[in-house]
């Protein structure tokens, strides 16, 4: 809960103690942890109502400016990056905050507005070292990864991937899907 008052701005975030254990502890996911089907429907029912919640401006974690810039210094200008839906978005989602075998969404202080597909592809970028699970993402995700803007999403996430140091684990599957995400880009015909 955010609000101001006589000039100061308070803050005050609900807590609850979760007993699951996270996915992976920290970074970055790197091999499948065998996450059951039941696990995989709550995750993509979770992340719709996450992606479907109305947010209010203020609250807006990536707006059109920050969206173009982060894609056009990696992939160039040449692509129009117009996000066309926008709705709620978690800010912080990887395998580090959700539990299992019980589905917990975890660290919510980065929620706030953004384009609609930004949590998917984060979780399909994170995952490109672990590929059974990275095509999982493309399975589950699909309808917020493979349109026009889950390919502008895709770009999104991939960006600081490929500022990762040669020899990273994320750093050559990165690059290889940057490939394809551009080349997909290019032919949805929307490059000026």
């Amino acid at each position: 809960m955010r609000w101001e008052a006589e000039g100061l701005v308070w803050r005050a975030d609900e807590l609850e103690l979760v007993t699951e254990r996270t996915v992976i502890p920290a970074g970055t996911l790197r091999t499948d942890p065998g996450l059951s089907d039941r696990w995989w429907n709550g995750l993509v029912r979770a992340l719709h109502g996450v992606a479907t919640t109305a947010v209010p401006l203020p609250q807006q974690k990536v707006d059109q400016q920050g969206f173009t810039e982060r894609i056009t210094a990696v992939f160039g200008g040449g692509v129009d990056t117009t996000v066309s839906s926008w709705g709620g978005l978690h800010g912080d989602m990887g395998f580090a905050n959700l539990t299992a075998p019980e589905l917990v969404l975890l660290d919510w202080e980065d929620f706030g507005a953004g384009p609609v597909g930004v949590d998917h592809a984060r979780l399909w970028a994170d995952s490109l070292a672990a590929p059974d699970v990275a095509q999982r993402c493309l399975v589950e995700f699909a309808p917020y990864l493979h349109s026009r803007q889950g390919l502008l999403c895709r770009a999104y996430s991939l960006v600081p991937l490929l500022a990762l140091p040669d020899g990273e684990p994320l750093r050559a599957p990165a690059e290889h899907a940057a490939d394809e995400v551009s080349a997909a880009l290019r032919r949805s015909s929307n490059v000026r």
